[in-house]
């Protein structure tokens, strides 16, 4: 059951939708869920099957926004060897 559902994650991910100047990954449609399983039908109930993938994908979003603040946080180099503060813009 586990493997199935990871699987089912795994395709039903690649149709994510991205939003936003940053990429952010957005939540994954109810639709694209239907549509896997209108291909692939499953014995797992509906409800728990959703509940899964939903959380799954709750999961993937919470690390994606926590990896990109610890980006965001740390001091970057211009191509001028310049240090780049966050927060702070560079006009050169």
């Amino acid at each position: 059951m586990v493997a199935e559902i990871l699987e089912a994650y795994g395709h039903i991910g690649r149709s994510r939708q991205y939003v936003g100047m940053m990429g952010a990954p957005a939540p994954i449609a109810p639709s694209a869920i239907a549509e896997y399983l209108d291909r692939y039908p499953s014995v797992i109930c509906r409800e728990e099957f959703d509940a899964a993938i939903f959380a799954l994908d709750d999961e993937f979003r919470r690390r994606w926004a926590e990896q990109q603040e610890k980006e965001q946080a740390k001091p970057r180099r211009t191509s001028g060897s310049q240090l780049v503060r966050p927060g702070w813009r560079s006009f050169w």
